[in-house]
């Protein structure tokens, strides 16, 4: 893709244009005072390729639109887009109007498929389709005067593609996506569901711990349960049919007792469990309290023991520094230790707390039945049958309900475990899905080589402070030795910016195949760059240029690039304005032999 001309359309008769500038076969020189209009048209060119631009409203009300005509694959593309907010770019080739397009996605894939270009669908910050932007494209080869020069990759608007800056360089150096859409669809879907397996486990864990909790203490098999509830409604059935009712009530009554009295010392056993397990876990406490102790005693004297400058002869000597991690490390584990114990004897004091009361139950319910059984014994059989059958039934309906209470624990646990089996199976399909952090041999050389001639571009802009030793991140940004460009300032990211962006647009146009053939600077801010340094720069931009057959185009104020007419052009302003020359003007305004 290589530029052939720019023009500015006046929307009226009064209105202002630019008549159809032509660019250089190698260089693009826009030269003028401040003022004279360099950055509209600067502007226009990225505007016509969909980038977003927002012009002064002056432009907007007398410029009807900006058309850019360029070579692309062999054809001639005309490119003419509508001043205003809203998107309105018209694409023809050679004479004929191929489409008009209205909004930025149709237009994005109509020139990626005209650049040959990959559309792979990218993933956006929300986790959404989208295909890439062409706009999202330029700002690797266009730096504009405000934010172009204090950032790597510096978008009009932000970002809205996952890894944006990273997918932008492999799309610009014909590298498959770091993010594919359709390859991790799968594994979007997979993360949804182990977001939504994780919140049911969490609320499935605290639904099955109410109901443990609301289960008796000792707990009790179902079958057990079913058995005492079998046995007891085979007696209900005994009695019921029995023709002695005073002797077999009494019995029922001394089954009903029995059991109670077994019931009571289960309970018993288990408090006399959880008393010892209490107590263990207070001497536990005590053993763990004096080993923090002692750590600390040895801590004291460890410190003492710095303080001889014999030993000792600076604060950070270093021989006591594996001592210093140990105790961190031994005090974290012991405090994580009791913390432990703590939580794991509250719980059991409320289990003792809960099985004490329901002793007490017990108790008073035996006692009752010992009485009334006392009692049957001295008084005729009716009123002792009666209480039996209530007793029994009574049983059978407690029992009852505590087996719907350990069905619904069983129910609530196998839920819990199916559900800890899906997010296993969900973890295990993640991790495959997982894009390795390997890269291939091609990216990784291109890292290589990026890094390389960073350095090399550091190197013409005389750059100083800046290390050398460049390492391009799996991110594909640099890494200047351990810096950051956010940690550089001044001239110094303003050099580190430029190097980056040649480098960039060297390798890219050193592959026959890439379409990326134009560097576009909007006043590369020549007052933090010496003169010959910026010189030196565009020197050997130039000479990339013409090896690669492309093309440099930048704005400039004080320096001014010596102009070779065979391979170059100078846009000068042409329009006589009230105060300087103007790059664009009305119909009646007279054309000069523009001089900055």
């Amino acid at each position: 893709m290589k530029f052939e001309s720019l023009e500015i359309i006046q929307n009226n008769p009064d209105g202002w244009r630019s008549g159809e500038l032509e660019f250089g076969e190698a260089i693009t020189q826009l030269y003028a005072k401040n003022g004279s209009g360099k950055t509209p048209l600067i502007q226009a060119i990225m505007f016509c390729l969909g980038l977003h631009v927002q012009f002064r409203d002056d432009i907007v009300r007398n410029c009807k639109m900006a058309r850019l005509k360029l070579l692309l694959m062999g054809k001639r593309f005309t490119l003419d887009r509508m001043m205003g907010d809203s998107f309105d770019l018209t694409v023809r080739v050679g004479e004929e109007t191929v489409n008009r397009f209205y909004n930025e996605d149709d237009f994005s894939r109509f020139m990626l498929k005209s650049l040959n270009l990959r559309s792979d669908r990218l993933i956006t910050n929300g986790n959404t389709p989208t295909t890439p932007y062409f706009s999202a494209l330029l700002p690797l080869f266009y730096l504009d005067q405000d934010q172009g020069y204090s950032e790597y990759y510096a978008p009009p608007r932000p970002g809205f593609i996952k890894n944006q800056f990273s997918e932008m360089v492999r799309l610009a150096a014909n590298f498959p996506p770091q993010n594919s859409y359709d390859k991790k669809k799968k594994a979007i879907e997979v993360k949804k569901d182990l977001a939504y397996l994780d919140a049911t486990i969490v609320d499935s864990r605290k639904l099955m711990e109410r109901i443990i909790q609301d289960l008796p203490s000792p707990r009790r098999k179902i079958e057990d349960v079913d058995r005492l509830i079998a046995e007891l409604k085979s007696r209900l059935e005994d009695l019921k049919k029995s023709k002695d009712i005073k002797s077999d009530s009494i019995s029922s009554l001394d089954y009903v007792i029995g059991n109670l009295r077994r019931r009571h010392r289960e309970l018993q056993s288990e408090d006399a469990a959880l008393d010892s397990k209490i107590s263990s876990a207070t001497q536990i406490r005590e053993e763990i309290q004096s080993e923090i102790e002692t750590l600390n005693l040895n801590e004291e004297a460890k410190r003492a023991f710095i303080s001889f400058s014999d030993i000792c002869t600076s604060p950070s000597c270093g021989i006591f520094m594996v001592s210093a991690d140990s105790y961190g490390k031994s005090l974290l584990y012991l405090k994580d230790q009791i913390k432990d114990l703590e939580i794991s004897t509250a719980s059991n004091i409320q289990k003792s707390e809960a099985i004490s009361t329901e002793k007490k139950f017990v108790e008073s319910q035996i006692a009752q039945l010992a009485q009334q059984r006392g009692l049957a014994e001295r008084e005729a059989g009716i009123e002792i049958f009666i209480e039996a059958i209530s007793r029994i039934s009574s049983e059978i309906f407690e029992l009852g309900l505590e087996k719907n209470k350990l069905e619904k624990s069983e129910q609530q646990k196998n839920t819990h475990l199916e559900l800890l089996k899906r997010r296993d199976i969900a973890l295990t399909l993640e991790d495959s899905l997982q894009t390795s952090r390997e890269q291939s041999p091609d990216i990784l050389r291109f890292r290589i080589e990026l890094g390389q001639k960073m350095a090399e571009w550091l190197d013409v802009l005389n750059s100083k402070n800046i290390s050398r030793d460049i390492r391009i991140d799996s991110d594909l940004k640099p890494i200047l030795g351990t810096e950051k460009l956010g940690i550089i300032k001044g001239s110094s990211k303003a050099r580190t910016v430029l190097a980056f962006h040649a480098a960039l647009f060297e390798l890219c146009t050193n592959d026959p195949r890439s379409p990326f053939r134009v560097l576009v600077f909007d006043t590369p801010r020549q007052q933090e760059i010496h003169w010959e340094d910026l010189d030196a720069y565009i020197k050997a931009l130039k000479a990339v240029a013409l090896r690669n057959n492309a093309q440099i185009i930048f704005s400039t104020t004080s320096y001014q690039y010596s102009i070779n007419d065979k391979t170059d052009k100078e846009w000068l302003p042409k329009f006589a304005g009230s105060e300087q020359p103007m790059y664009l003007g009305g119909a009646d305004q007279p054309l000069i032999d523009a001089v900055p």
